[in-house]
């Protein structure tokens, strides 16, 4: 199986050219060869001082990323976990991920700012809405909804919220941290910083790019607004 922790530039690039043509995003000073490489080698542990495009330029198709509406396919059994976020001065969020067990796919992620039992509703609501659009869109039929995670008192919440879930034990624990190794892996380039100016919806933006990075390399990715899916799945490679 390919290591899902280090992306591979030109396969991303591939994508990433994908993208871009579903999106219509049509460059006017580059090619869009030249956008998807300097993209993907930022997505993949780049500096984006260091890419062959100028620095504003990279920031400005990053952001037109950010845009994409996708749906991706779900299961009902979920892993969700939450890891800290580092900006500089010390700040920090949260990043909370759930992570389908079975596609593969990260169809949800958010942001904040602290964790308690009460994002874990917040979790529980925007699933509940993913999985009404992948019904719809991808006419997935969901008998059984099941949560998995570490042993954070947040999650006792599950119980509280009379939702099916499971701790996980110390085998079954990488089902929860697959979701995020990439993701580590990509900010470890940073010192686990993120820029002076970041906040809760700059971040959000960013993590929005990187996630439909991971969810078109490793899971079926259908674009809303063209009616289109993109397969490229490499985890099986």
């Amino acid at each position: 199986m390919n290591n899902p922790t280090r992306w591979r530039t030109p396969v991303l690039t591939q994508v990433i050219l994908i993208l871009m043509e579903y999106i219509n995003l049509e460059p006017r000073f580059y090619s869009s060869e030249v956008v998807a490489l300097a993209l993907a080698s930022y997505l993949s542990g780049l500096s984006s001082w260091r890419t062959c495009l100028p620095h504003s330029t990279l920031l400005y198709y990053l952001r037109r990323l950010s845009c994409v509406r996708y749906v991706v396919p779900v299961s009902g059994f979920y892993a969700v976990d939450e890891t800290k976020i580092m900006v500089v001065k010390g700040q920090y969020y949260y990043v909370w991920i759930v992570r389908d067990v079975k596609t593969g796919a990260i169809p949800f992620f958010m942001v904040t700012s602290s964790r308690s039992g009460l994002h874990v509703l917040v979790v529980l609501t925007n699933m509940k809405n993913v999985e009404k659009e992948a019904e719809k869109v991808l006419k997935t039929r969901i008998d059984k909804v099941v949560y998995i995670h570490d042993g954070a008192t947040v999650y006792n919440a599950f119980t509280w919220l009379n939702v099916e879930h499971k701790r996980v034990t110390f085998n079954e624990r990488d089902y929860a941290e697959q979701g995020f190794r990439s993701l580590k892996h990509r900010i470890s380039s940073m010192d686990f910083h993120f820029p002076w100016n970041t906040n809760r919806f700059t971040l959000t933006r960013w993590l929005s790019v990187f996630f439909l990075a991971y969810n078109a390399l490793y899971a079926p990715v259908y674009l809303l607004d063209k009616g289109v899916i993109i397969n490229v799945n490499i985890s099986n490679e």
